[in-house]
This record gives C-alpha cells, sequence and structure tokens, in this order.
C-alpha cells in the first residue's frame, strides 16, 4: 500500500482549511479595523482641528510666539499665524510657508496634514493675524490607524495559533484511532480474525470499530464454517476409501474366529466372543463409514441404556485390563433403578444407540491411551438428559489444539488422523447433545450428552 503524502494526510485536509479560513477571517478583521481605525482617526483629527478653531478664531488675545508655542504644546499639532497679505508672522516651525487647506505637505522629512481658517476681525487684531494653519504629524495619525488595526490582528493570529494547537491535537488524536482502525481491519483482511478495532469509545469510530468486531466474529464463523465443510468433504472421500478396503480384511477376520471357536475344545469361548463382538463393532464402523461417503444418513437404532451401558462394558473391561489400566464403571443411583426398576413400566432408550456406543467408546479409548485411570460415569441430570463423564489422569490436551479439538483432521498423535473427536461431536450433536472437555485437578474429563427417549 503505496504511503500517503502529506497533502494527502488526513490531518492537513481537516487542520488546512480550518487555519486558512482562521487567518483570512483575521487578515479580514485586521483590514476592516484598519479602515474603521482610519475613519475613527479622521473624525479625532476633525474634532480637535474644530476645538483649536473655536477656541482661536474668535479669540481677543495676541496670538504671538508665546500663545502658540504653549497651544501647540498642549494640542500636539504644529501652528502658524498669516497676515492679510498672505505673509508669515509667526510659525512653530521656522521652514514653513503658507500652504492650501488640507494638503498634505513634508517639513524637515516629517509629513503634516494641513488644516487652516480664517480669524474673525483679522484687519483690526492687534497681532494683525487673519488665518491660522494647523500642522497635524501624520505620522502620529498613521501610528493611530496602525494601532487600530494591529489589536484585531494580534488577537485573531493568538486565536489562530490557539485554535490550531487544540485543532492539532485533536486531529492527531483522531488520525490516530482511524489509523489503528486501519491497521485492525488490514489484519482481519489478511485473516487474523481475533483482532479488536473497537477502543471502547462511544463515538462514531468507536461504533464502527464495534462494528468491524462485529464483522470479524461473523467472519471467523464463516471461515470455521468453511473450513468445516471441506474437512467433512474430504472426511468423505476418506471413508469411502477406508471401508472399501477394511470390509474385505473384516470379513475375512470373522470369519477366521468363528471357524477358530468351532474347532476351539477347551470350552473357554469367552475371548473368542470379546474378538468377535470387536469384530462386528467395526463391521459397523465400515457400514456407517460407506455411509457417510455415499452423503447418506444412517436409520436410527433406538437402544435401552441398560443395553449399550453392558455393551461398554463387555467390549472395552477386557482391553483396559489387557493393557494394566485401572478402568472403573460409575453408574449413577437414579439411573440404576430405572434400569433394574423402571417406574414407568417402560426402559430407558437413547434414540440411536450404536452412534452413542460407538462415541463414547472412543472417549473411552482416548482415555485409556492417555492414563493408566479412567474412570467411567453415567447419569442422569434432567428428565430426558444422559450424561456421560469420562476421566483420565494422563497429561492432558495439547494447548495448540485446545481450540480446535472437535474438528476434523486436528490431533496431537504422530499416528493419527484426527477424526475420532470429530465424529463423537457429530454424534453428540446428532443424539440431541453436545460433548465438551474440562481439565480438573489433574484429571481430564470429556463429558457428553444426549437426549432419552421411553
Amino acid at each position: 500500500m503505496p504511503a500517503s503524502t502529506p497533502l494527502r494526510s488526513l490531518r492537513f485536509r481537516l487542520l488546512g482549511p480550518l487555519l486558512a479560513a482562521a487567518v483570512l477571517a483575521a487578515i479580514l478583521v485586521a483590514i476592516a479595523s484598519y479602515r474603521l481605525g482610519h475613519q475613527w482617526a479622521n473624525a479625532e483629527l476633525q474634532t480637535r482641528f474644530t476645538g483649536i478653531k473655536n477656541t482661536l478664531a474668535d479669540s481677543t488675545f495676541p496670538l504671538n510666539g508665546t500663545v502658540l508655542d504653549s497651544l501647540a504644546e498642549l494640542t500636539q499639532t504644529e501652528l502658524l499665524t498669516i497676515g492679510q497679505s498672505g505673509g508669515l508672522r509667526y510659525s512653530t516651525l521656522e521652514s514653513l510657508r503658507n500652504k492650501p487647506d488640507n494638503e498634505i505637505v513634508i517639513v524637515d522629512d516629517k509629513r503634516y496634514l494641513v488644516f487652516e481658517f480664517a480669524t474673525r476681525g483679522g484687519d483690526a487684531r492687534s497681532d494683525r493675524v487673519a488665518h491660522v494653519a494647523v500642522l497635524f504629524d501624520e505620522q502620529t495619525q498613521a501610528a493611530s490607524r496602525q494601532r487600530a488595526a494591529v489589536l484585531p490582528l494580534v488577537t485573531g493570529l493568538s486565536t489562530v495559533l490557539a485554535l490550531s494547537t487544540i485543532s492539532l491535537v485533536l486531529t492527531s488524536r483522531l488520525v490516530t484511532r482511524i489509523g489503528r482502525l486501519q491497521r485492525c481491519v488490514e489484519s482481519i483482511a489478511a485473516g487474523d480474525f481475533q483482532t479488536t478495532a473497537t477502543d471502547h469509545v462511544p463515538d462514531e469510530i468507536g461504533r464502527l470499530g464495534g462494528a468491524v468486531d462485529a464483522m470479524a466474529v461473523q467472519l471467523n464463523q464463516l471461515w470455521k464454517q468453511l473450513n468445516r465443510q471441506q474437512s467433512e468433504k474430504l472426511l468423505h472421500q476418506i471413508a469411502g476409501g477406508m471401508a472399501h478396503q477394511l470390509r474385505n480384511s473384516l470379513t475375512g477376520a470373522r470369519m477366521a474366529v468363528e471357524l477358530h471357536e468351532a474347532q476351539c475344545q477347551t470350552g473357554d469361548t469367552e475371548t473368542l466372543q470379546v474378538a468377535i463382538r470387536q469384530i462386528e463393532v467395526s463391521e459397523d464402523y465400515v457400514r456407517r463409514l460407506l455411509l457417510v461417503a455415499s452423503g447418506r444418513q444412517d436409520r436410527d437404532r433406538p437402544m435401552a441404556v441398560e443395553t449399550c451401558w453392558k455393551d461398554l462394558q463387555s467390549s472395552l473391561s477386557p482391553i483396559a485390563a489387557h493393557l494394566k489400566i485401572d478402568l472403573q464403571w460409575h453408574l449413577d443411583d437414579s439411573i440404576a433403578a430405572s434400569l433394574t426398576e423402571p417406574t414407568s413400566g417402560l426402559p430407558l432408550e437413547i434414540k440411536d444407540g450404536p452412534n452413542w456406543i460407538a462415541a463414547v467408546s472412543n472417549l473411552v479409548h482416548n482415555a485409556i491411551q492417555a492414563g493408566d485411570c479412567v474412570d467411567v460415569y453415567l447419569k442422569r441430570n434432567a428428565e430426558n438428559t444422559l450424561t456421560v463423564c469420562v476421566r483420565d489422569n494422563g497429561s492432558g490436551v495439547d494447548p495448540a489444539i485446545a481450540n480446535e479439538l472437535f474438528e476434523p483432521f486436528v490431533t496431537s498423535k504422530p499416528e493419527g488422523m484426527g477424526l475420532g473427536l470429530s465424529v463423537v461431536r457429530r454424534a453428540a450433536e446428532h443424539l440431541g447433545g453436545e460433548v465438551r472437555w474440562q481439565r480438573d485437578d489433574d484429571w481430564t474429563e470429556f463429558i457428553f450428552t444426549s437426549t432419552l427417549i421411553h
């Protein structure tokens, strides 16, 4: 992704127009203040001139040098008097001569604005003054206009500085949050659905982050569902191939065992019966694998809980004894009473007995492989819920696969294919229950639930 140029940065796009508008506003205010200050300075100048005129035009005291110097210092102006013939009689500026009214003149490199008025009774006055010229320093007037413009300009620029600082901080925080949100979206697009985008701030960006998190959760679910569908499709293909290979081998093994049983003269056929039973279970597995491979569902075969429980014990206890595993079977009192003396007259039944037996057998086989002490508990939690808890004292589940333990092809065994627990989960769902695992002290527990029927 190409790096963004400074002019394309969101920070510049937000801050640039704001600063430009603020600076332009400050300049316009300064210009308006300058013009208004110019008007105020002219009005003040006119007021001062009118005051001087009203004071001197009808005066009866002589306008000699002493009086003019005092008045010039008092009014901060320069004054000069002109006789009836137009000659200069006295001036506070020696180099100045008669100038037209309201004309700017330059004296000693200084600019003056000249205002002139006539005295009343000039011929009869003792000082023979016919006109008086008042000179106002143009630099002083310009300074007044500048002061009128500088204050708003300084105020405006100070406001711009404060506003730009606050805006920079706010936009930086905003851009930082948006940048973090962008990185989170990129991570999600790359397949990391565990990324958290929300920063728990209750504003628009915070809500957008929450929406991105919700999208990540949905994508994660869809991704898992897609992987599960692909895994199940592959599982069907593997099941079909394995089933065809195993079917002929199991048929031959069963025929050999039955022939040996017929020829056996010892009379102790218990071991052979166990072997035949295991072959029958394997044949049932093969039949189910062929159904899965063809995309069909095996019909449910309800079985009594007692029958399923005894079948588990008869098939798994010899295996545990052979492997020297301490396998203990625990039957809840409520279940035991229901099995021996059903109060309703009908035995407790499982929706699909062979499916239930296969799933629980898988859990017990895994426990036998994991530890040397295994406990199997059967209890009735609610009226229609049957729970099997399989415990072993093994090392537990590998943390690397703990979150995906029931997914197809997930296993920590070098020789395993990772199909057993996925089949257990499908069996639990088919029987109206669930399967989960937990670690209790030094024991690993797998809890398998199903729905009972009567």
